[in-house]
């Protein structure tokens, strides 16, 4: 019998029966953080496990144990030793992934990432296995494989959040049979507290006025978790302002400038254990343009930018629901995320290796063309005059208001072409997407993972984003 059809048959067991049973035969209900180091090359990598830790309650769903979306560049299983029966998988990115697509890692450089990784507290030995994607995104190689044994005496059980400030925004009840999130502050003081949880509170509103959250918004829990920092504000590496915040939020990871991220998730990790939760997000007093969001890792934003909103949105459709950029304009960090002739597993891009068959083809507008023309180049001649005009803006040292003036005059710009475009609202294969202006295709011609715009994900995101919170709260 093959691989696959065992898990076929592991997974209608364990459905047909509720795996609210299971979880009580293999789980206890609380959770197991593991940090390991995640090292290597380009070509290489490892885990080294440095430390475990139990937490009181494990806020996933004990209904269901076993991910099958398919999304992540790794995939973690584990198994029942006795029994060697598949009882627990989720798939999730790291850092250390993004960071062997950049020049450093392009030209030999190895790096070392702290890193963490959370299951359901085992009762009796269970393997650990660590699966990375082949050439061909399939789940073949594994790099790491351990037994851990609940019983080892050196499972740490000291409580690590230490004093934090806790505010319920959204309480739904059962953090078992809901979407739990965290959102954590980085660089406000004790006595920016308030603003902290006020802007909180502001961006989950957002959240929740846009679709699908906003009729599936009884499914979520939401706390916001506060750390005081000794100092205001995060690190800005490019200009020399460096910060002694809470969790070390920074700029410029991997040199790019808006790239807001924390490389050492440690202290994060302590913070946001004072609360359950499934989804992480990071608050950073700044109001410089940035932020970012891995897989199942954690969302990151700055919170006082004008575009906060948008960034705190899109961010987080990469963080909880494995979206990927649609745009394909601005400047990146990474060489080649997407190689080429292998279909992406982000459920939002695809390589349209069979057309006119796309992966999303249940939500095709009938009669669209595949691949769907947009007049993209009309499009990219108004990129690229505006990065120029901007460019030579800055050289010259230019007014804010007056950069402020043309970028207003851009957005109008871009709003008229989107507004007036035929396929406006229609699904289908848009050229131009995962930082590739050829050969990646978008389900839309805008979204929210496309361009600054809060107006709305289109049906594949969307439904994307239904399927995971489905995960979580059925």
């Amino acid at each position: 019998m093959g691989c696959c059809m065992r898990w076929l048959i592991i997974f209608l067991l364990l459905a047909g029966s509720g795996y609210g049973q299971w979880f009580s035969s293999f789980f206890n209900d609380s959770t197991l953080r593991i940090d390991v180091y995640h090292s290597g090359s380009r070509e290489t990598e490892r885990i080294d496990v440095e430390q475990y830790y139990v937490s009181p309650t494990w806020a996933g769903n004990p209904d269901a144990l076993l991910d099958t979306l398919n999304r992540g560049h790794y995939f973690l299983r584990v198994l029942d030793v006795r029994t060697q029966q598949l009882i627990y998988s989720y798939g999730f990115s790291t850092l250390f992934n993004e960071w062997q697509t950049t020049d450093e890692a392009q030209n030999g450089g190895r790096r070392t990432f702290p890193e963490t990784i959370r299951i359901p507290f085992p009762r009796r030995p269970v393997q650990i296995e660590w699966l990375v994607r082949d050439e061909q995104n399939q789940f073949t190689r594994s790099i790491a494989t351990w037994v851990f044994d609940p019983g080892d005496e050196w499972v740490n059980t000291e409580k690590r959040a230490g004093e934090v400030m806790v505010r319920k925004i959204l309480d739904h009840g059962n953090p078992h049979h809901h979407v739990d999130v965290v959102i954590v502050g980085d660089g406000y003081t004790a006595a920016e507290a308030e603003a902290f949880f006020q802007r909180a509170a502001a961006l989950v509103d957002t959240l929740f006025s846009i679709e699908p959250y906003r009729h599936l918004k009884s499914a979520f829990n939401v706390t916001a978790v506060l750390r005081p920092s000794l100092e205001s504000g995060t690190d800005n590496p490019r200009e020399g302002v460096y910060r002694n915040t809470a969790l070390g939020t920074s700029f410029n990871t991997f040199g790019l400038q808006r790239y807001l991220m924390i490389t050492n998730t440690r202290t994060v990790q302590d913070v946001a254990s004072a609360v359950p939760w499934d989804a992480l997000i990071i608050l950073v007093n700044t109001d410089i343009y940035g932020g970012g969001g891995i897989y199942n890792l954690y969302a990151c934003t700055a919170a006082n930018n004008r575009f906060t909103p948008y960034v705190f949105v899109h961010e987080f459709g990469h963080s909880f629901a494995g979206l990927g950029d649609e745009y394909y304009t601005s400047t990146v960090a990474y060489n080649e995320f997407y190689p080429r002739g292998v279909e992406p597993w982000e459920p939002n891009i695809t390589a349209l290796l069979h057309p006119p068959r796309v992966k999303w083809q249940q939500f095709v507008t009938p009669g669209i063309p595949i691949p769907t023309p947009w007049d993209k180049a009309t499009y990219d001649r108004m990129v690229e005059e505006y990065q120029k005009t901007m460019q030579k803006l800055r050289e010259s040292g230019a007014r804010a208001a007056k950069i402020a003036e043309v970028q207003r005059r851009y957005r109008k710009k871009m709003q008229h072409f989107f507004q007036r475009h035929p396929y406006r609202g229609k699904i289908g294969a848009f050229e131009g997407a995962g930082y590739a202006s050829r050969g990646l295709y978008r389900p839309a011609l805008d979204c929210i993972m496309f361009s600054r715009t809060t107006a709305g994900f289109d049906a594949v995101c969307g439904n994307a984003i239904q399927q995971v919170i489905y995960h979580y709260s059925k």
